[in-house]
């Protein structure tokens, strides 16, 4: 299996794996392996220790952090606590991901991490909804003036 990298897209990160997001069984894998990111995630976002020193010693700092904010050893230590911990059926999947190459330890836990930072950020414009309070504050004047578009935008309607 060749590595890839933490921007590749869901479908790029699938087969590599050998996996076919259009397969159920094998979407049940991925949404499983990212179970697990999400628990490395929610532990980093418990508290500002995990933070490089300069973000932590900000008092405006609040979860959910970025990625790029976690300390490196702590990022490294949240990639082999997911593969390390993995389940019966996703065990396999983070074996395939362990290198020593640039996307080291584990390719496979550090895309999903990454991955869920990525998501989970309010802050990324794609993850904004229509009325969430998020989204709210950055229109221009003209914007705030103008009638509401009367198409889909899928990045305000999901």
């Amino acid at each position: 299996m060749a590595a890839v990298g933490p921007r590749a897209s869901k479908e790029e990160f699938m087969l590599a794996l050998g996996l076919n997001s259009q397969d159920p069984q094998h979407e049940q894998i991925y949404r499983a392996m990212r179970d697990e990111a999400i628990l490395v995630y929610n532990h980093l976002n418990g508290d500002t220790s995990h933070l490089l020193d300069s973000v932590a010693s900000d008092p405006s700092t609040r979860p959910p952090f970025f990625w790029h904010h976690i300390r490196p050893e702590r990022q490294r230590w949240g990639i082999i606590e997911i593969s390390q911990n993995a389940g019966a059926l996703t065990r396999p999947f983070f074996a395939h991901g362990a290198t020593a190459g640039e996307y080291g330890p584990n390719w496979v836990a550090g895309w999903l991490l990454y991955s869920v930072f990525r998501s989970r950020d309010v802050r990324n414009n794609r993850n904004r909804r229509k009325g969430d309070e998020h989204g709210q504050g950055s229109k221009t004047k003209k914007e705030e003036e103008a009638p509401p578009k009367k198409y889909y935008d899928p990045v305000r309607n999901g």
